[in-house]
């Protein structure tokens, strides 16, 4: 890395916070994970003026940006590879905006600031920013990516609760931009704001923020239901969805026998769940209020859909009343799978009408073609998302990198016969760009390469290129 660039930097955002490329600390480099990186430099500019200027110093030192959040991607979007011409630039530091509007619930914020810090200082207000995570994220990463969560049923991924962007672009270099004006309603003009989230960091660089806010619920009710069979699951969903409280379901989920002795391997076994005997596939459903139990029980309503399915046949066990319990062993499956082994993860969705059957084709072709291979599947049934993870065990030699692109690439035409998506909620990144780049129809490609073209012309940003290749 040139002295030069170094001091330039420094002269930006200070000299504590510019790192020569040997010097990084290894939590910027290594992925969240599996993997490491290595990077020219690292920059950490604390104002969306900094680094907007940083973004301009290396489109003209002939090196490329890449932006980093709190490194909970699992796309390796944020984790650069290259030491001669990639410069991580850290937005931790990136907290000079926090500006809430009670009227209009809105929260204009720098990019820098995590999820849970967020919902910390909302908490006051009875209010909350409703991304529900395992990890802990920061906007600007949220924002990357669009991410889910495990309440998207009701309040919607994070595009959906963006209003207005602060963005510095890649072309003019550093130019700052404001796209949206923060209103709920604005159809003043193309909503390039939108075009911004999910682009994995190479459209241009995510400052700040202007998110839509919801009431915090006062009550909660989770329960944990055993289906009769995987035949009752779907159809337990659409009665669900249609009951008389559909509008109030915050969360439907899945979980696998697999995932859940997983999770039950690192939390324990609270009250002997199921009596011990966890069924082929779980179901943990959540409603939520804003209103006070008193005005409306949850669990009295819960208590009583359970009953009539229980009735009916179609339900055969459920844990109700412990919704801490409940929540803490969908939140502890995938370090429980990381215990057994390396976890092959796939971010997917389908349409409901062929999750079933994808988990059955999938499982089947797994056991022909990798029979060590051991599926751990658990997601967001409600949304269409999946989790299709599977665990290679410690027990097996490691898997050759050749024969882990046969698995994905055999999984990924399962999901594309179904008619789903590669990528859920994760991005594309470099990890999964070939894939992308084999599965996008060619015209969308040319499309976005030349959207991409113009406004990041010299790759200055980002790692991932979404033009063909």
């Amino acid at each position: 890395m040139p002295q030069r660039f170094l001091d330039a930097a420094a002269a930006i955002c200070g000299a504590a916070h510019v790192v020569p490329g040997a010097q990084v600390e290894p939590r910027y480099l290594e992925a969240a994970r599996y993997g490491s990186g290595q990077a020219a430099a690292l920059v950490r500019p604390a104002t969306s003026g900094e680094a907007a200027a940083l973004l301009a110093l290396c489109a003209a030192s002939d090196l490329i940006l890449v932006p980093q959040g709190a490194h909970t991607g699992l796309v390796l979007a944020g984790t650069p590879s290259d030491a001669a011409r990639q410069v991580l630039l850290s937005t931790e530091r990136m907290r000079e905006c926090f500006e809430l509007d009670l009227l209009d619930r809105t929260l204009r914020v720098s990019a820098g600031f995590k999820l849970s810090e967020i919902n910390e200082r909302l908490a006051p207000h009875g209010l909350w920013f409703p991304i529900d995570l395992s990890a802990d994220p920061s906007i600007g990463g949220m924002l990357a990516h669009n991410t889910g969560g495990t309440r998207m049923l009701r309040y919607g991924d994070v595009r959906a609760n963006t209003l207005a962007l602060q963005v510095a672009l890649a072309e003019p270099a550093g130019q700052l931009l404001q796209l949206g004006r923060g209103l709920q309603k604005d159809n003043a003009g193309l909503a390039l704001q939108h075009l911004m989230i999910g682009s994995s960091g190479s459209l241009a660089l995510v400052c700040e923020a202007t998110l839509k806010l919801h009431p915090l619920p006062r009550q909660q009710a989770a329960v944990l239901v055993a289906p009769a069979s995987l035949e009752a699951v779907m159809p337990l969903y659409q009665r669900a969805m249609a009951a008389e409280f559909c509008g109030l379901i915050s969360a439907f989920e899945g979980l696998s026998r697999p995932a859940l002795q997983a999770a039950l391997h690192v939390c324990g076994d609270p009250g002997r769940l199921f009596d011990g005997q966890l069924p082929e596939y779980a179901l943990l459903i959540e409603l939520s209020s804003e209103l006070p139990a008193a005005a409306l029980d949850l669990n009295a309503l819960l208590q009583q859909w359970l009953e009539s399915e229980f009735e009916a046949g179609n339900v055969v066990d459920a844990v109700l009343g412990a919704d801490e319990t409940i929540w803490a062993l969908r939140h502890s499956v995938s370090e429980g799978l990381r215990e057994q082994g390396k976890v092959i993860g796939f971010d997917i969705s389908l349409p409901r009408r062929h999750f079933m059957r994808f988990r059955a084709e999938a499982a089947a072709w797994l056991a022909q073609a990798f029979p060590a291979a051991r599926v751990a599947d658990f997601g967001h049934l409600g949304d269409g998302g999946l989790h299709f993870n599977l665990v290679w065990p410690k027990s097996e030699a490691a898997l050759p990198s050749d024969e882990l692109e046969r698995l994905r690439a055999g999984v990924y035409a399962i999901v594309a016969a179904f008619g789903g998506s590669f990528s859920a909620e994760h991005g594309v990144g470099p990890s999964l760009l070939q894939h992308y780049r084999e599965r996008s129809d060619p015209a969308a490609l040319r499309l976005a390469g030349a959207i991409q073209a113009v406004l990041n012309p010299q790759s200055s940003l980002g790692l991932t290129n979404f033009g063909p290749a």
